[in-house]
């Protein structure tokens, strides 16, 4: 879990947001506290929110830059929407900041779930709450509450590196990396970085002995390899790029690389292939983590490349453990979100208007259209409520909705695609320009 200050500003730029419905939504809304009359207001615009923050803040004359903006982010999609939003609350109620108004945002638009926290730098009785050493104690707050010691991470990562053979420093850190550090070399050490410091050192001369102790394990080589061959033959091999995705849904960053076979050999042997490449080119090699083992093996020492890119078969695709599951709560929370629209709402318009459903109609069917598929309504309906969609689309006429969201929350939502200090983050600049305030509905 990183967490992030990001800039101060006088005009609470961190409360810009797209009024645009007709682009895909980028952030929800997840909490809004103390902020007295705007807390059961039905329609608020973000310059209500502004004016209100702006109005709390002007109890002190000094300080200039008042906005308070953070971001907390995790792992891939390790932690949801719900559960972020809680440890957001939490570190703002440890930070100092819990009894000023503030609002929680959900973002998914990176390759890292994330939240971002606007707030005022100064308190009821008109002070600036402390800030010193802020950035330091803002990720020591996140490490108490995700119960997590750096040091102790670090140490674990070293002991398990220990545990491994491999014939390559590269290979060596390959493993310290996959666990999440960044790693420097200085005085003879290999040093352990995270959240911005020395975690943990493992000393050079101990990784050189590792490597000069190696041998080929040929026994296990050649098992890899009969099960390289045959997998080869049955799931797709090519090695596709992954990126880190922007707003614009362009590619940015390149992540590494990810294959079928490879999803497959990690779910079922825990054998993983590291495909080494540039900028999402074609891979010039790959590494094999043999987790069962405790060995890293050179791609070429097993199984060259070229062959396994070569092999013919069937080439199924592979669903991995990790992509079924995001494909179950993506239609589970369209799922909801459905049974939401045609209970909770005084009519079922409305209910698909504010969780933004959409359908489609194919051989006397109706499917709920998901990010990762569509799903038959008929088998997340009751026939009583199959009854009331099949009214609304009689009477509508028109099955057609805006982009679908793939989670599902009653609190009322936001739309933030333009966030000012988002971009900074993430160093992009927009050539659009905002047309006005415009109110959102909640």
């Amino acid at each position: 879990m990183r967490v992030k200050i990001l800039s101060s500003t006088s005009s609470f730029n961190g409360v810009t947001y797209n009024t645009n419905k007709t682009q895909n939504e980028k952030g929800e809304l997840t909490r809004l506290r103390n902020f007295g009359y705007l807390q059961d207001t039905k329609e608020v615009g973000p310059h209500e929110v502004k004016n209100y923050l702006m109005a709390h803040s002007n109890r002190n004359s000094i300080v200039k830059d008042k906005q308070f903006h953070a971001m907390i982010s995790c792992k891939g999609r390790e932690y949801s929407k719900e559960q972020l939003t809680d440890i957001a609350h939490e570190w703002v109620d440890k930070m100092g900041y819990g009894s000023n108004p503030f609002l929680i945002v959900f973002h998914k638009d990176t390759a890292n779930n994330h939240v971002h926290i606007v707030s005022s730098r100064i308190d009821k009785e008109g002070k600036k709450i402390n800030d010193s050493f802020e950035k330091l104690r803002a990720q020591e707050v996140i490490n108490e509450i995700m119960r997590l010691n750096p040091k102790h991470e670090a140490g674990k990562a070293i002991e398990k590196l220990k545990e491994f053979h491999f014939s390559t420093k590269a290979q060596g850190m390959m493993i310290l990396e996959n666990l999440g550090f960044k790693l420097r070399e200085k005085n003879e050490q290999l040093e352990l970085i995270k959240y911005g410091s020395v975690q943990g050192t493992m000393s050079l001369s101990e990784i050189n002995q590792k490597i000069q102790s190696y041998e080929l394990n040929k026994s296990r080589a050649f098992q890899l390899k009969a099960i390289l061959d045959k997998y080869s033959k049955v799931y797709q091999t090519k090695p596709i790029p992954l990126f880190e995705p922007t707003h614009d849904g362009k590619n940015q960053k390149p992540i590494g690389y990810r294959s079928d076979l490879g999803d497959f050999l990690k779910d079922k042997f825990g054998v993983e292939l590291k495909f080494h490449g540039k900028e999402g080119k074609t891979p010039y090699g790959y590494s094999i983590i043999d987790n069962s083992s405790r060995i890293i093996f050179k791609g070429s020492e097993v199984f060259p490349l070229k062959s396994l890119m070569e092999q013919e078969g069937e080439r199924k695709s592979y669903q991995s453990k990790d992509k079924i599951k995001e494909l179950l709560v993506d239609k589970i929370g369209g799922k909801v979100k459905l049974q939401s629209a045609l209970n909770d709402f005084p009519t079922v318009r409305k209910g698909m208007e504010y969780h933004s459903l959409q359908f489609e109609n194919r051989d006397g069917n109706s499917y709920l259209k998901t990010s990762q598929g569509d799903v038959p309504t008929k088998d997340i309906l009751s026939p009583d409520q199959q009854l009331a969609l099949a009214k609304y689309f009689s009477e509508s006429g028109d099955q057609s909705r805006t982009q679908t969201q793939e989670e599902f929350d009653l609190i009322p939502m936001l739309n933030i695609a333009n966030d000012v200090d988002d971009e900074a983050v993430h160093g992009r600049r927009r050539n659009k320009k905002r047309k006005g305030d415009n109110e959102i509905t909640r």
